[in-house]
């Protein structure tokens, strides 16, 4: 099983997984001169963890002010790999969240811009209904318009990555599967093809990453989830043509919709609320709460987005894994300060994985992180990350 060239080989850094988070981690420790090798379980391209398809929104406008002060660098670092690699990346269709009362969510989302004097331009009910045709809100509902909002072109954003990971002597290996960690002062990473020495090892694995960590003695709060990942055509062809992001925040729902990017004249639409919890080996076995969680967003389709049909077109697959607070894990191993570790994004972390990578390859190079990773830290909840081995 061993390659004897590969276990004499010592690599500066090992990622395990290349989602967009490792493959951002990877880019960033090559950048800087790291000898840096990328462990993906599956082929490249693939659609099992949760950086597959097509499109992602993107924007300024967080709730948690922590997560909107690292948007701006996002946003730069998007840019730069967009003339790196001379290939677009970003639409900039602006976004529009809307809340019904009591408004926290969204009160919040304008503080957080306010704190890193981002402008807005915020709606009443019948604004929103008059702008955008399609959708339709109370009139007590309230608006607010992100104008540097948008869709990033996910699988262009994963491609552009790896590509500057390689060109930046970066070594990707697809279709090998990490069996095994081994703690030491130069970790061992034992795959189904060999084993690799290296200095520090960085973990983003994904929906697996209990599976990776228990046996390291880290069991944090993870919970993976299986979402229908929804596209709709509208009654009307044209009616959403210049439909921009949306997230709502509206009783009962936490939904989130993009304009037509996948499949031409289709409107994703999905639910963004607790689902059950699901083995990321097994995401293709009937889900038992899957005719509940369609039909909570179908209701949400006929109540908010009549000018949509009452069903979708096309339904696929995607996996999440939250924590209890929504916000990452973003940390090193509380025993080996070599293991690093980046889990638990929650549905959100495409946007910021330009700046998570980057604070990964911070604590990967034992360098000072660019932002503050208080609420990033594994023991932040009263249980610990510690696993009852």
């Amino acid at each position: 099983m061993s390659d004897l060239h590969e276990g004499s080989k010592l690599y500066d850094c090992v990622v395990v997984g290349a989602g967009i988070e490792g493959s951002s981690t990877a880019y960033h420790l090559a950048k800087k001169g790291q000898d840096t090798l990328l462990l993906e379980q599956f082929p490249l391209g693939h659609s099992r963890g949760s950086s597959c398809g097509h499109s992602r929104i993107t924007r300024y406008a967080y709730a948690q002010e922590h997560f909107a002060r690292m948007m701006p660098e996002c946003f730069k670092i998007w840019a730069e790999l967009e003339n790196q690699t001379n290939t677009r990346l970003y639409r900039k269709d602006g976004l529009l969240a809307f809340a019904e009362p009591p408004y926290k969510s969204l009160d919040n989302m304008q503080r957080s811009l306010d704190s890193i004097n981002h402008t807005y331009t915020l709606l009443t009910g019948p604004e929103i209904n008059q702008k955008y045709p399609g959708i339709e809100v109370s009139d007590d509902t309230r608006g607010l318009i992100e104008h540097d909002g948008g869709v990033l072109l996910a699988d262009k954003c994963l491609q552009a990555m790896q590509k500057q990971f390689q060109h930046y002597g970066g070594t990707i290996h697809d279709s090998e599967q990490v069996l095994q960690i081994l703690p030491g002062t130069t970790p061992i990473i034992v795959t189904n093809r060999a084993h690799y020495r290296c200095k520090s090892v960085v973990l983003t694995p994904g929906p697996w990453a209990s599976k990776i960590l228990r046996p390291l003695g880290l069991d944090p709060p993870l919970k993976p989830w299986r979402l229908d990942v929804c596209y709709w055509k509208p009654k009307k062809p044209g009616t959403f043509d210049d439909m921009p992001a949306v997230i709502t925040y509206t009783k009962g729902h936490n939904t989130y919709a993009l304009p037509s990017e996948e499949y031409p004249g289709l409107i994703k639409l999905c639910d963004h609320t607790e689902h059950k919890v699901c083995d990321p080996d097994k995401r293709d076995v009937p889900a038992a709460d899957r005719h509940v969680n369609m039909e909570k967003v179908r209701s949400f389709a006929r109540q908010y987005f009549p000018g949509l049909e009452d069903v979708p077109v096309v339904v696929e697959t995607c996996m999440y894994t939250f924590t209890p607070d929504e916000s990452f894990f973003l940390d090193t191993h509380p025993n080996y300060h070599n293991i690093v570790i980046g889990c638990g994004f929650s549905g959100h972390g495409f946007k910021l994985a330009p700046v998570v990578g980057k604070v990964l390859s911070e604590l990967a190079t034992q360098t000072k992180p660019s932002y503050d990773l208080s609420p990033f830290r594994l023991g932040r909840f009263p249980n610990g990350p510690l696993a009852k081995l």
